[in-house]
């Protein structure tokens, strides 16, 4: 409790120093008013201070107290979401994907392409020992073909942390699988047949268009408004006008433009997926990795017959190299348990282990609180700078979550002119037509703030925002 309220007060004294209550230069109440104010301990007070001094908002002085060094970022425009359009399309993504992905392996970049979390900001020590701890197993389990819903022991893990989002979870319920990207194809292969029509969010994390394009499936989508997420009657018209056979949404901290829904959202979306009979996949890839005090629910939560069918993964929060995620397949558990085994009989024993013992001792949960902060001070940064740096106009999100933020820049500045001119001084960016399958997003780019902070990261940024100044005074891009 004493960690979440901490952050708690700390948001507070942010919003009042954005709110223009402290100005730089002002002294903050001492830690005694704060107790006595906000009625928390001095210990609880301390650490708020502490985590506004990591991300540069305040600055102690000794025997003085803390003290504003500069306004939080004020509010900025939010990028402009695109208009509803019911039409229905064949998706064709693969071959910008890979041209990306040769384009950013060939050269040493400072990479704000991938949504990956730097190997720094991981728990490597204690990743280390888990696998040196199931290699020491003197009865070798390791060698062994595992369960194809996965290993009981992993499973009852992940079900214990359900009750972290509110939900009352048995290991039965779940199947391990090779990242959230299986778990997500495996459900819809489950729900779909080529042809079909799915419905999802634009903008889109580009790996979900990948899979549609894959499985040879059309897809309609329905706006995501930045913060907000999609609206209930864009769902319910599109599915109306089409013959929609699943959705794929994104709940919590969207990437790319980090939209959280509210559990009222939630509700009613697992209440027309009950009432239509339309399966829900939904990816809860980002879950974990929150910055406000309590973690978000699911649509999962709200969900009665098992239309709902939930994703995750600890790729992101934890270990990227081990692949591994998970899935709660509702009414569809057997179909997607057969299409695991033939896809890939099981995930690997070795890492299933290594995984489940990281959940097991608490490394996971500390590792969660430590990574969390230091996350937040990189969005944080990462504003500041695009806010300092990149040209007037530009409009950005404000995530309470996830690795990513999404930035709209003026429109005479062309993405993949910036991408361009970026990869040729090592900088890789995601351009935003990536992330639409009507190739949307022409001046949007996605940059993630997962990388380690140091003055490579905070140059190369500076040098992004100086070109896309450099494009929009050659009034270059689009008319």
């Amino acid at each position: 409790m004493e960690d979440l309220l901490y952050i708690n007060v700390a948001k507070k004294m942010e919003q009042l120093i954005r709110n223009g209550v402290y100005q730089p230069g002002d002294k903050l109440p001492s830690l005694r008013t704060v107790h006595l104010q906000q009625g928390v301990s001095i210990g609880t007070a301390l650490q708020a201070y502490y985590h506004l001094l990591d991300k540069g908002v305040i600055r102690a002085r000794e025997k003085s107290g803390y003290f504003v060094t500069r306004p939080v970022i004020p509010e900025h425009p939010l990028p402009r979401s695109v208009r509803p359009s019911l039409s229905q399309r064949s998706v064709t993504i693969d071959k910008q994907m890979q041209r990306l992905r040769i384009e950013t392996a060939s050269r040493n970049f400072v990479s704000f392409a991938n949504a990956i979390p730097d190997g720094q900001l991981l728990p490597l020590t204690s990743i280390s020992r888990a696998i040196q701890q199931v290699l020491r197993d003197p009865g070798a389990g390791y060698l062994s073909y595992e369960d194809p819903k996965g290993n009981l022991a992993l499973r009852r893990a992940i079900a214990k942390r359900g009750v972290t989002w509110g939900a009352v979870l048995a290991a039965e319920d779940l199947i391990v699988t090779n990242g959230a990207t299986e778990a997500v194809n495996l459900c819809l292969r489950a729900v779909t047949k080529p042809g079909d029509t799915v419905l999802v969010q634009t903008p889109c994390y580009y790996g979900i268009l990948q899979s549609l394009e894959l499985m040879q499936l059309k897809a309609v989508s329905i706006p995501s408004h930045a913060g907000s997420g999609i609206r209930i009657e864009d769902l319910e018209n599109a599915c109306a006008s089409h013959d929609v056979k699943a959705c794929i949404l994104v709940s919590n901290f969207n990437n790319p433009d980090g939209a959280l829904l509210s559990s009222e959202k939630k509700r009613k979306i697992a209440a027309f997926a009950n009432r239509e009979k339309i399966p829900v996949i939904e990816d809860d890839l980002y879950g974990d990795i929150f910055f406000g005090a309590e973690r978000p629910d699911t649509i999962h939560n709200y969900d009665s017959g098992g239309w709902v069918l939930l994703c995750g993964s600890f790729s992101k929060s934890l270990v990227p190299g081990f692949r591994l995620g998970w899935c709660i397949p509702g009414r569809f558990g057997y179909k997607v348990e057969r299409m695991k085994l033939m896809a890939s009989h099981a995930s690997p024993s070795i890492l299933q282990l290594a995984l489940c013992s990281l959940l097991q001792n608490g490394v996971y949960d500390r590792h969660l609180r430590e990574f969390r902060r230091t996350l937040d001070k990189h969005l944080t940064r990462t504003m500041a700078l695009v806010a300092q740096a990149f040209p007037a106009g530009t409009a950005f999100t404000r995530p309470e979550g996830g690795l990513v933020l999404w930035v709209e820049l003026p429109r005479q500045v062309s993405a993949e002119m910036v991408q361009a001119a970026a990869y040729e001084k090592g900088i890789a960016i995601a351009p935003g037509e990536l992330f639409s399958i009507a190739h949307e997003f022409k001046n949007y780019i996605r940059i993630s703030f997962a990388n380690a902070w140091n003055k490579r990261t905070e140059n190369a940024l500076k040098s992004l925002g100086q070109l896309c100044r450099s494009l929009m005074s050659s009034n270059t891009g689009i008319k």
